[in-house]
């Protein structure tokens, strides 16, 4: 195995990364994952993307396909020396990984480490493989770097030519997006884990908004649009739109639209945090709410703009 040399003299074996979740989380590690090979370019930084070969949930890695985002990805040998087992893709995995923790190997070990502060990108051990999880969501670790992010995460526009109508009629109004956060947080494996955010919520964002844009449209996104339609009766019809039809693998043109809204109500939701940030910060309001998970307040942004409610 080749090694690269980090500053001060010391050895690095490798650096792996693990992407995982929907395309909001995956947006935020790959940023984490090309400021580490900025920080590191004298490192092999790897992927590892295995979670979206067993893992039915979302729709798998989007990167690729929406932003032509083709990572280098770690085998599962390079996912064993850094994490300390091998991946759910090898067959036989569950039995492999019980016969290291038995059988004490110098090849195979664990380094696992979760969510590297930023100031603290150099300064990792050089003389282990390191094997990295975590989001990365804070604004830390992307806040500098807004203008080139945004030309990577642009969307083709051969892709977003089947949402032309909705598009023009957002950029052409006062337009406002509304995202309701539902579907998987109400899946009982999450249970507790995060806020389904209440009514008093949008109805304090709605008020705010009116007071910022005078007479807004609210078009609202949401995985549970049978729900909004009701939900969200008490913003009389003609100051509302529902937006439908962008479900499965079109989920995300609901994304590139919010970024086309003059403002933007948040939901606790890395997708509608990352529809805010892909459109024009210049005149942008942005609400979020100050709970993201169960017991946990939200990250207070300093992007101009941007309020906690």
């Amino acid at each position: 195995m080749d090694r690269g040399r980090a500053s001060g003299g010391d050895r690095i074996l490798m650096i792996v990364q693990q992407l995982n979740s929907g395309l909001g989380n995956q947006m935020f590690q790959y940023v984490f994952f090309r400021s580490l090979k900025k920080a590191h370019p004298e490192v092999r930084v790897k992927a590892d993307l295995t979670w979206f070969k067993w893992n039915n949930a979302h729709q798998g890695y989007e990167l690729k396909k929406l932003f032509g985002i083709d990572l280098p990805e770690a085998d599962p040998w390079e996912i064993a020396i850094t994490s300390g087992q091998f991946p759910h893709t090898v067959k036989g995995y569950r039995y492999i990984n019980r016969g290291l923790r038995i059988f004490d190997t110098k090849y195979i070990e664990s380094h696992v480490v979760d969510e590297i502060p930023l100031k603290d990108m150099r300064a990792f051990d050089t003389k282990k493989n390191l094997y990295l999880t975590g989001y990365y969501i804070s604004e830390v670790y992307y806040r500098d770097d807004m203008d080139e992010i945004r030309k990577i995460f642009s969307f083709s526009k051969d892709e977003t030519s089947s949402s032309s109508v909705m598009a023009h009629n957002i950029t052409m109004s006062q337009s406002v997006s509304i995202h309701v956060r539902r579907g998987d947080y109400l899946d009982p494996i999450y249970n507790g884990k995060f806020d389904l955010l209440r009514e008093d919520y949008y109805r304090a964002a709605v008020s705010r908004m009116r007071e910022i844009y005078g007479h807004p449209h609210f078009y609202i996104f949401s995985d549970d649009k049978d729900f909004i339609r009701e939900a969200f009766d008490w913003i009389p019809e003609g100051e509302r739109t529902v937006v439908s039809g962008n479900n499965g693998a079109d989920s995300w043109r609901d994304m590139y639209l919010m970024s086309l809204c003059k403002g933007n109500i948040l939901a606790n939701s890395t997708f509608s945090t990352w529809g805010a940030l892909l459109g024009d910060p210049k005149d942008r309001h942005v609400i979020y709410p100050s709970a993201y998970i169960s017991g946990k307040d939200s990250e207070v942004k300093t992007f101009e703009g941007w309020e906690r409610l």
